[in-house]
């Protein structure tokens, strides 16, 4: 096998751990325990109605040697298993940009999932802070899935609906489990909710106006160039969100092995991305979608023929829309640009029929996005909370 194909955890040497009340800790070596890894979620959540299973395709692609992130990261995989049922998971990481970023020594875990039993998920979060100390980190921080943009946080409010595309769902426990375990509350991500059955303000469209005054056009994404599109776009990403919190400078060809941007060309919607320019320069940009989630939820994690048939016949039902990335140069950033890009996805929505779109996750101290979104008449919806604890005194 092509070593790029193998997983980054196929080298790692096979242990287990036995803690209090039958818990034993293994870590993952091979692709067969992999996919008991990837399985465990399924049993947790199979009676939650709002739980949307995650792709195997996208979880085992991330794990791969050839994804650019191990480039400069690297990580352990655990579960748990309690009287031999397996019944949690956790990964520990290491990001060598994230923690030169901070200037601290930051471990990170994430794809946490555990059942509503304390002790298992105490005995995952001490596996992931042994080895995170050994390798010398001062700190443990999560849940952030190696990347923020891959899911971070866990759900603090509003259980009862479905996540929006590109956020996760985690039952209120999970809270409670942070807390047990010592961990402090250190950033908070927020999303909105934008009720379309209502006027818009009267101020989102009149800077939208004075933004199209001051000499900045606004077209939609030529799907037919996707290729010469991607060039600038990237290069604006990582441009944009560089003061972000946790995000950090990578190669532009790791930004486009995230989101499915290398297969942008199939499942963009060119009306919903829309790109800000001045003088012929691409400027800014804002890249919706409607929100998948409302199909994918139905996917069971499969992305066969069966799966990709319910997708085209039942996306055109889909009436919640969601604003997932938005980026605007620094110094265009008095024209107005993010209030023009949010109104025109947002008039285009209203217009296929959407009840209503989501916005975000948006760090809570960011404060520019954050007062630009409220503007559309958003209100507050679901809040994600990231923690962190000291492991190496």
């Amino acid at each position: 096998m092509n070593n790029k194909n193998k997983h980054i955890f196929e080298n790692h040497t096979k242990e287990q751990v036995n803690f209090p009340d039958n818990i034993t800790i293994e870590t993952i070596t091979n692709l067969k325990e992999f996919k008991t890894f990837y399985k465990i979620p399924f049993n947790i959540y199979n009676k939650n109605p709002y739980w949307v299973p995650p792709f195997w395709t996208e979880l085992n692609e991330f794990f791969k040697n050839k994804n650019p992130f191990w480039s400069h990261s690297k990580c352990k995989l655990f579960t748990a298993k309690k009287n031999s049922k397996y019944i949690g998971r956790i990964v520990a990481i290491i990001d060598d940009k994230y923690y030169e970023k901070f200037n601290k020594k930051i471990g990170l875990f994430g794809f946490f999932e555990c059942i509503n039993d304390y002790g298992c998920a105490e005995a995952l979060f001490q596996s992931a802070q042994k080895w995170l100390v050994l390798k010398n980190m001062d700190i443990i921080r999560g849940p952030i899935n190696g990347r923020i943009d891959v899911g971070c946080g866990f759900l603090a409010n509003n259980y009862d609906s479905i996540p929006s595309l590109l956020c996760s769902y985690s039952p209120e426990y999970y809270i409670s489990f942070m807390e047990k375990f010592n961990m402090k509350k250190i950033r908070e991500f927020n999303s909105y909710k934008i009720d379309l059955s209502k006027p818009f303000p009267a101020k989102i469209k009149e800077e939208s106006q004075k933004c199209i005054e001051s000499g900045i056009r606004i077209r939609k994404l030529n799907r037919l160039r996707t290729q010469k599109e991607l060039k600038w776009w990237t290069k604006l990403v990582l441009e944009t969100y560089v003061d972000h919190w946790g995000y950090v400078s990578v190669t532009e060809e790791e930004v486009k092995s995230r989101f499915g941007v290398k297969q942008l060309r199939w499942f963009v919607d060119p009306k919903l991305f829309l790109i800000a320019e001045y003088e012929n320069t691409p400027v800014g940009y804002i890249w919706s979608t409607p929100d998948y989630n409302q199909i994918f939820k139905t996917m069971n994690g499969r992305l066969g023929i069966l799966q990709m048939l319910t997708f085209l016949l039942k996306q055109k039902q889909i009436k919640i829309g969601k604003l997932q990335f938005i980026g605007v140069k620094k110094e265009f950033r008095d024209k107005n640009i993010g209030s023009c890009l949010n109104y025109k996805t947002l008039v285009e929505m209203k217009k296929r029929g959407f009840i209503s779109a989501v916005v975000g996750l948006i760090d809570k101290k960011n404060e520019v996005p954050n007062a630009t979104i409220v503007k559309t008449g958003a209100k507050p919806y679901k809040r994600y909370l990231v923690y962190e604890k000291k492991i190496n005194n």
